[in-house]
Order: structure tokens, then sequence, then C-alpha cells
């Protein structure tokens, strides 16, 4: 049976303290956790345990083609999974933690099984603090929403529980999300375009990379 633990701004810090190592764990053993972020609700798991990703696409009805999202508490850790180009890895700096997704790379030595081969990868470093916690816990992690494949994104942790019931081990209540987005960045090419306008605005993109194409509409 899942454990629902309480992290909103009610919660003691020695709570969320206890809640956020309950998180880590269950993903340490290869299990799913769902908290909140600075978009919506996730679900994570160990991005190199094949089991746990099983898991995770079972969960929310996903095809196992279906490239799924990294995310980590810093640069740094993505750095070791990614491989950024100089434009992509100026952009994160200045944006993390933050609502932006970079499309790139990965390290091609790395044996996961987050997609198909040769994909992008999406990589991300949120901001929000438990997240954060969380994060920094694990290391390079697999965050995709925690809701049904196809479905709108959650942003309160009873409609994740609706969606991925008991297959999720423990579920971090931040209490209801404002609804956000991030902002997608393909930085796969020399050309870098931002493909999906989110949180994160066109101009805020290009007061740090003034050449970035606006393919959002397209």
């Amino acid at each position: 049976m899942s454990q629902v633990l309480k992290v909103d701004g009610q919660t003691s810090e020695s709570e969320v303290q206890l809640a956020v190592e309950a998180a880590i764990a269950a993903v340490k053993n290869g299990g799913l956790a769902v908290i909140p972020t600075d978009t919506s609700y996730a679900v994570i798991c160990d991005a190199f345990n094949i089991g746990a990703i099983t898991k995770l696409r079972i969960a929310k009805n996903q095809n196992s083609d279906i490239a799924l999202p990294i995310a980590a508490a810093s640069i740094e850790t993505i750095r070791g999974v990614a491989n950024f180009s100089t434009i992509a890895n100026d952009l994160a700096s200045a944006l993390w933690p933050g609502p932006l997704t970079v499309l790139t790379a990965a390290q091609s030595s790395l044996s996961w099984k987050i997609g198909q081969a040769g994909s992008a990868l999406a990589v991300r470093v949120p901001h929000q603090v438990v997240a954060q916690a969380v994060l920094s816990g694990i290391g390079p992690t697999v965050m995709t929403g925690a809701q049904l494949a196809g479905q709108a994104a959650v942003q309160t942790v009873e409609q994740a529980q609706e969606a991925l019931l008991d297959m999720v081990d423990v579920y971090l209540d931040g209490g209801p999300l404002s609804p956000r987005i991030s902002t997608i960045i393909d930085a796969t090419t020399d050309h870098v375009r931002m493909i999906r306008s989110g949180e994160l605005s066109l101009a805020q993109i290009r007061a740090v990379l003034p050449s970035v194409i606006d393919a959002s509409a397209s």
C-alpha cells in the first residue's frame, strides 16, 4: 500500500525531511515516488533500474518507445548523462534550476533503457525545494508527469493517486500546485529552437541566447 506524506507549508521541517528520505529510499529500492515540482506533480524512478522503469511505464500506461525525461538537482549531475553543446550548457547554466527542459544527446557510454536508441534526451533541473531535496539524494532520475499517458498534467496529489494508484510506493503531498508547463528548448543541433512555450518566455530565453529560433507555433 502506498504511503502519502505531507510536505506542504504546514508540515514541520523534521517531518518534511522524513518524507524526503522515504521517497529517496523508495526510488533507491527500485520503486516509484510522486513528488511536487515547479510545474506539476511528477513520478520518479531510478534512471538505471530497468525494472523500475518498466513499472513506471506500466503505471502510466505508456509505450516503451517513448523517451523518458531525466531530472537532477544540479547541472553538474546532468552533465554526467547529457552531452551538452557549449550553447546548451550556457543556456542551462543561466536558467537552471527552473522550468526549462533541454533536448540534447545522451552520453554514449550510458547503459539504460529510457527510450529508443538515438532519441533526444530531455533533461531538467526543477526549482522546487522538495524536488531538489529528493533528487539530490538520488542522482540522475527519470521524472515524468504523474498522470496516465496522454492525459493532462496533475496539480494535486489526489489526482496523481487516482491515476497511478498503488503502483507508486510514496506520494509526497505538497498541496495544490499552480498549473505550469516547462519551456522546451531543442539543442540537439547548432540551430537552437524553442519548440514549446512555457513558464519561461521567448524573451527570457533570448536574453541568454539571442539566436534561439521560435519554433513553438510550427
